[in-house]
Order: structure tokens, then C-alpha cells, then sequence
């Protein structure tokens, strides 16, 4: 009978040492975080994530003029003959005196369309027709915009339909809009750093949250009211165009 107890005895230590081996951690003593957990934690506490921002505020170097000709006659046809009559004499005021170039005129609404009479108890009749025929100008001579204006206004425009001021550098303020984001973000860091008592290290990620771009709009003008209403020369206020950019950056801390 005591022959059993020392095979027993000895197949338990061995099951209580094996068992001992495989819930051992790879450190050595019982509590010691593994090492993968350590260095994942070291890792997010050695990273510095910021919002940066930039601004810029240029002067326009280009306006976009829509301008509108509006002509009324008994018939569709001859609405359009007018319209083009005036339109060729509106052409030659911005080429000959202006010295707009012909890709700096683009046409961006023509139509000719029925005008009607309505009566009680009636169907309505026409009474004639409306052409209208809108080309936007670009124009980089922003101190002559008004006298062009006034000048289009004598040529047969009616109607100013938008002025947008903007700028034909965009790319170039682009960049340097962003470069005053990258300035933001790592002046941000620093602070961060420097209240832990730690510096900044590399960039370790760059990533465009949004931008925006703000050009100048100018309201619609009928030309002849304005003209019914005042004998002054027409002027604009080009003002200020704003470029705006968001970066996110993630820096390391050493």
C-alpha cells in the first residue's frame, strides 16, 4: 500500500512545476507588465497630437465681372439682333480701349424668352420677347474697374450681375498659408513639452483637417437705376481676400 504514495507525490510536483513554468511571464517575478504592454504604453505617452492653424490676408490682384445685356423687342429675332448689336459694340470698348484679350471674355448665360400679359379670366398673351446675354470679364486693372463699368453701361449693359475680387496666385498663398499652420501646431507643442518637462521631438504625422478661401462678392447693380440715382462715377471697394487653413500634427517627445 505505501508503495503508491512516492509514484503520487511525485507526478503532483511535477504538475504543480509545469504549471508554475506556463503562467510564468516572460519577465521573470509574478506582476511585471509584459513587455509589449509597456512599450505600447510608452509609446502614447511620448506622442504630442495638435491642431494648428493659419491665416492670410492678401489684397486681390483680379476681378470677375459679369455683365448683362437685356434687350426687348416685338419679335424673338429681333430681341436677339439687338443683342448682338450692342453686345458687338460692349466687345469692342473692353478690346480696343481696355486691351482685353479675347480668353478674358467668356460668355456664361445667353436666352430668349417670350414676355407675357395677363388678364382676368384670360390666357395670357405675349406681348414680346426678352434677350439676354451675360459674359464675365476678367479684369487685373482693379483701379480702372468703375470707369470700365460705366463705360460697359454706355456700350448697351444693363445690369452688373456679380463682382468677385480674387486673387490668381492661390497656390502660392496656399503654401505659405499652410506654412503659418506647421509654425502654429509646433509653437503649440512646445508649450505642451515644456509644461512636461520634456521637449519636442520629430513630426510623426501631418494630416490637412480643412481650408478655406474667401474671395470678395460684390451685390447685383442695375446700372440704369444707379445711374437715375447718382451722377458719380461707379466704384467698387475691392477689399481683402482671406485664405484659412487647419493641420493636424502629431509630434514625438523626447
Amino acid at each position: 500500500m505505501n508503495r503508491w504514495k512516492k509514484p503520487f507525490v511525485l507526478i503532483m510536483s511535477v504538475c504543480v512545476l509545469a504549471a508554475g513554468m506556463a503562467f510564468a511571464p516572460s519577465g521573470g517575478a509574478f506582476g511585471t507588465m509584459p513587455k509589449a504592454a509597456a512599450a505600447s504604453a510608452g509609446e502614447t505617452s511620448d506622442v504630442i497630437l495638435v491642431t494648428g492653424k493659419g491665416e492670410l490676408t492678401i489684397a486681390p490682384d483680379v476681378a470677375y465681372i459679369a455683365l448683362a445685356i437685356q434687350t426687348r423687342a416685338a419679335t424673338a429675332k429681333d430681341a436677339q439682333q439687338q443683342n448682338a448689336d450692342l453686345f458687338a459694340k460692349l466687345k469692342k470698348v473692353l478690346t480696343d480701349k481696355y486691351k482685353i484679350d479675347g480668353k478674358d471674355l467668356k460668355t456664361v448665360g445667353f436666352s430668349v424668352n417670350p414676355e407675357y400679359t395677363y388678364k382676368d379670366n384670360e390666357s395670357p398673351k405675349v406681348k414680346g420677347y426678352v434677350a439676354e446675354h451675360t459674359v464675365e470679364v476678367t479684369y487685373r486693372q482693379l483701379d480702372q474697374l468703375g470707369t470700365l463699368v460705366d463705360d460697359a453701361a454706355a456700350a448697351g449693359v444693363n445690369r452688373v450681375n456679380q463682382v468677385r475680387f480674387d486673387t490668381e496666385k492661390a497656390e502660392e498663398y496656399e503654401a505659405q498659408v499652410l506654412e503659418k499652420a506647421m509654425l502654429n501646431a509646433k509653437k503649440k507643442a512646445e508649450a505642451i513639452a515644456k509644461a512636461a518637462n520634456r521637449e519636442v521631438g520629430a513630426v510623426i504625422g501631418v494630416s490637412e483637417v480643412g481650408s478655406e478661401f474667401r474671395p470678395v462678392y460684390t451685390r447685383v447693380m442695375d446700372l440704369a437705376s444707379a445711374a437715375a440715382e447718382s451722377k458719380a462715377s461707379t466704384s467698387f471697394e475691392s477689399g481683402e481676400v482671406k485664405l484659412q487653413a487647419t493641420l493636424n500634427v502629431q509630434y514625438a517627445m523626447k
